[in-house]
């Protein structure tokens, strides 16, 4: 199953490249969950990034990451048969992560054709910091809302790797800063922060406040 939306310029040549790349980690021992292509930054917008997965080794051009973007991305679909559907609770943002980290838990592998590239756009342009030497893309408050909602309720899964969740602890604070400044520091903006992280610590998930036409 081939997922698509509309940050993504897919061809009809990189569907049947990632269809050979799907078979070739087909004789692998370990069995593939995904396979999707180089993430590629589209004009004025920041690519998404796939940590590498550790202690396992490349084969050929395929990289065995983390986790991948969801948008490009080839699922087995016996494989998510055994590892089960994207959690509708977490309602968009971090679903593929979330995922992909069942998925390695579960015993299946995802992994990145880096022979071929994917311009992806993430948000409406990227907010910089000189200071703290990172960028990050620019998006929608209710979008901001839900990854950090998710990201910290991901904590307390245990399939989420420890090492992702110390990475996590120290950058979604910078990154919630970053939104905060980017806003020209705005109280109400500063609260639905802040109200993403208690709820992610409480577990309250599903529908994020301030979705366009919904009251904030």
């Amino acid at each position: 199953m081939l997922l698509l939306d509309q940050d993504a310029a897919f061809t009809p040549d990189q569907v049947s490249e990632l269809e050979a790349a799907l078979a070739r980690l087909r004789t692998l021992s370990l069995p593939p969950a995904v396979v999707g292509p180089r993430p590629q930054a589209a004009p004025g917008a920041k690519a998404p990034a796939y940590p590498r997965r550790p202690e396992i080794p490349d084969y050929g051009s395929l990289v065995p990451v983390e986790f991948l973007a969801t948008s490009g991305s080839l699922v087995d679909l016996e494989a998510y048969a055994r590892i089960g559907p994207f959690r509708s609770d977490f309602f968009i943002d971090g679903v593929d992560l979330e995922w992909c980290f069942r998925a390695w838990a579960r015993g299946y592998g995802c992994w990145m054709e880096a022979g071929t590239a994917l311009p992806h756009r993430v948000g409406a342009g990227v907010i910089r910091s000189t200071l703290f030497g990172i960028e990050m893309p620019r998006q929608p408050l209710f979008r901001m809302t839900a990854y950090l909602r998710n990201s910290v309720y991901a904590w307390r899964l245990a399939h989420v790797p420890r090492r992702w969740k110390v990475r996590q602890a120290a950058y979604l604070p910078l990154q919630a800063l970053l939104t905060w400044a980017d806003s020209g520091y705005r109280p109400r903006v500063l609260a639905q922060l802040a109200g993403a992280v208690l709820d992610g610590l409480r577990g309250r998930l599903g529908r994020p406040k301030g979705l366009p036409g919904e009251p904030s």
